[in-house]
């Protein structure tokens, strides 16, 4: 049988973040109340494609732009009709505003980006500028004398 260390206040850590993991599996909130819509970001040739869920939402009311280097998604998801408290069984929707902001590279124009909907997914493309990539450069550590 092997002896372990009692530590008084380490299930206190353990306990921490199994309530955190609880809290973001069951609360896609952030701030001061804003819905976080879940959002993918990833380069399609040459493209910037930023794909975001939002079912529920009536496309009129999103706005996208671009400002700077960042891309701002805003809108609101809002109740189809009110349900009174007694008639309620369940309750996990989530209504309100959201936002996301998206760092871009430098140099997009903002002249140049598309955004679409479809099946409750706002998709935006974003041409990003073309860059030369510098050639992988090896550097040669020097050594000088033993310490």
């Amino acid at each position: 049988m092997a002896i372990m260390r009692w530590t008084p206040f380490g299930a206190l850590g353990s306990l921490e973040r199994e309530m955190q993991d609880f809290f973001d599996r069951f609360t896609p909130w952030r701030g001061e109340g804003a819905l976080v819509p879940a959002t993918d970001v990833y380069r399609d040739n040459g493209t910037l494609v930023v794909r975001t869920e939002l079912p529920g939402v009536d496309p009129a009311g999103i706005e996208v732009e671009v400002q700077g280097s960042i891309l701002h998604i805003r809108g609101e998801k809002r109740h189809e009709r009110e349900i009174d408290e007694a008639d309620r069984y369940l309750y996990e929707c989530r209504y309100g505003r959201f936002e996301r902001d998206i760092p871009l590279p430098e140099g997009v124009d903002a002249d140049a980006v598309e955004a679409s909907f479809a099946h409750g997914v706002l998709t935006v493309r974003v041409a990003v500028p073309q860059t030369e990539e510098a050639a992988p450069r090896t550097i040669k550590v020097e050594v000088t004398g033993a310490s």
